[in-house]
């Protein structure tokens, strides 16, 4: 900081309503601005311009992420602080979860596309300058009964390691991700409602403090859906179901959770395929471009209103309007009737959705593959 004298003038003292020069004042002044040229190189010294890429194998979709820019290095992590670019974001349907939800493992059709769209996506990355992204799997490979084999048939397709994360680095990353760019000073919590599992996590800074690991997701809630609609009316049933959704009771399939009492109330934040699609159906329920824009805001009324849309649209059997694709669009009246019985247990009735998800986290702590 620039020093000030008492009469509020810069460079010397002021007497007698003149300013006299002061050799030290301008000395010192050189001096701080030769420091903090001097800190300035040096924090860029510890920084390099480089390709970073995550490859999440998720329930319903492997989503991949290039990412290329000047990284801290050695973890020394601020808010915000990344001067780059995303080179690739892709994702294909793998539909993993409606396996599990079926019979707990994953069949061999599924693990035939799975080699596939590893194999890909792998492509992608080496191709945009990236030969060795960082592979994750998340719940899908915790609970699979097949797990071991179908990770290892992944790695020697693509010839890359698969990191299998527990509930905690899942939800660390994710917290990791969406903090980072949230640039917030008070506390955050975070919702990230996945294909077979929900993370929620909360903390300050990049701190996350805590999580609540919930064993449900869109894929559990729509088989649960599935089973109460059959033999009754098929898609008129589950219509009805939507419509008359009470967001205080949890989602068919899903349970009551123990979630998180805060002193003081946190920035919400969802994220998760789920959310940023529902931030998509809101814009066009509005008659905006289905188009998602980071940090959207939505209300657990908004929510309500796309679940009734989407109600008439399921009655109607014009899911092929939705601008999703196919896989997204059997998930989102589940979603939907989800992620509003979560928000409305954690008392938020207002909330954004970023699309920071844990990719973003991996790449910027650095472990690759």
């Amino acid at each position: 900081m620039a020093f000030l004298s008492h009469g509020g003038h810069r460079g010397g003292e002021l007497v007698g309503g003149k300013v006299l020069d002061d050799p030290f004042f301008h000395a010192s002044r050189d001096l701080r601005r030769s420091s903090a040229m001097i800190r300035k190189s040096a924090d860029a010294s510890h920084r390099k311009s480089e390709m970073r890429g995550c490859c999440d194998l998720g329930s319903s979709y492997f989503r991949l992420l290039v990412a290329e820019g000047e990284f801290p290095e050695d973890g020394r992590l601020e808010c915000g602080r990344f001067r780059g670019r995303t080179v690739r974001d892709e994702r294909r349907h793998i539909g993993w979860g409606e396996d599990l939800a079926s019979d707990g493992s994953i069949g061999s059709a599924a693990l035939s596309r799975s080699l596939e769209l590893a194999r890909e996506l792998v492509e992608i990355s080496r191709g945009a300058g990236c030969p060795r992204p960082a592979l994750v799997a998340t719940n899908a490979l915790r609970e699979a009964r097949n797990a071991p084999a179908v990770a290892g048939a992944v790695e020697r397709e693509t010839g890359l390691s698969v990191r299998v994360l527990s509930q905690r680095e899942e939800a660390s990353y994710g917290f990791l991700g969406a903090a980072f760019f949230a640039r917030l000073r008070g506390g955050l919590c975070l919702v990230d409602i996945g294909g077979t599992s929900t993370e929620v996590s909360w903390g300050r800074g990049l701190s996350m403090e805590g999580f609540a690991g919930l064993p449900v997701g869109t894929h559990r809630v729509r088989a649960a859906l599935a089973a109460l609609a059959e033999g009754e009316g098929g898609a008129a049933r589950v219509a009805e179901l939507l419509e008359s959704y009470d967001a205080s009771i949890p989602a068919p399939g899903s349970a009551v959770y123990p979630l998180p009492a805060f002193a003081e109330r946190p920035t919400m934040l969802a994220t998760g395929g789920t959310a940023v699609s529902l931030a998509v159906a809101l814009r066009v329920l509005r008659g905006l471009e289905p188009v998602f824009e980071e940090a959207e805001r939505m209300t657990l009324d908004d929510l309500g209103l796309v679940r009734r849309w989407l109600a008439g649209i399921v009655r109607s059997g014009e899911e092929g309007s939705l601008p999703f694709d196919a896989g997204r669009a059997r998930l989102l009246p589940a979603g939907v009737m989800l992620a509003e019985s979560l928000l409305n247990a954690l008392g938020a009735r207002e909330f954004a959705v970023t699309a920071r998800d844990l990719r973003w986290g991996v790449v910027l702590e650095g472990r690759g593959a």
